[in-house]
């Protein structure tokens, strides 16, 4: 029959195998939450908001894409240069995905140029480069309301006089988790592949 030392010993050691068997798990599952839920960079989580905005087909909210991946992009219809290049790397990106994905992929391009763009002129510009690129605008007011928040830097000239004037902006893809969370940031060099694989691991997440 054991002593009492023994099962004192005995004690000690199961409550050693038992203590260690819990910080394993706990070590576990913090491990797996990393791996489910990519860090985002702290400043991101002062960028961003819900928006409404003007599309060909009514208004569209960034609410309205709950539970889908959202890749919102700030520019003009007229712009030369990045403006495409970065729309072209969202279409890119947004096709790359398996169709079974692709129906929770979306792209809201948001004009800076009302003067210009028309809501029905934003269909054609953004579906061009995508069918699930949704063309936008609103009011200037809202506009700069959305850009403070969205952290957007841009200049439309007050003349309009010259109709070939350019918009100054800056130039970022903003990545959407399904809960409406800025989660990451693109620009037009950013491939498409880097891009596809990021809406992915987000769609596939926790968040």
């Amino acid at each position: 029959m054991p002593n009492l030392i023994q099962l004192a010993r005995s004690n000690k050691s199961l409550t050693l195998i038992l203590l260690i068997a819990l910080i394993s798990a706990i070590i576990g599952l913090i491990i797996s939450q990393q791996q489910r839920n990519p860090p985002v960079p702290e400043y991101l989580n002062t960028i961003g908001g819900n928006f409404t905005v003007i599309s060909a087909d009514g208004n569209v909210s960034l609410s309205d894409f709950a539970n889908d991946i959202v890749l919102i992009y700030f520019g003009y219809a007229h712009c030369p240069d990045v403006c495409p290049m970065a729309l072209t790397q969202i279409g890119n990106a947004m096709h790359s995905l398996p169709e079974s994905l692709q129906k929770h992929m979306h792209g809201i391009f948001i004009s800076l140029d009302p003067r210009r763009d028309t809501p029905v002129s934003l269909s054609d510009y953004a579906h061009f480069f995508g069918p699930n690129i949704i063309g936008t605008t609103a009011d200037a007011d809202t506009l700069s309301q959305i850009a403070y928040s969205w952290r957007v830097d841009y200049a439309v000239p007050d003349a309009a006089a010259d109709s070939h004037y350019t918009v100054e902006h800056s130039n970022f893809i903003y990545l959407v988790n399904k809960q409406g969370r800025v989660v990451s940031l693109f620009d037009e060099r950013t491939q498409a592949k880097e891009i596809a694989d990021a809406m992915a691991l987000w769609f596939n997440t926790n968040e």
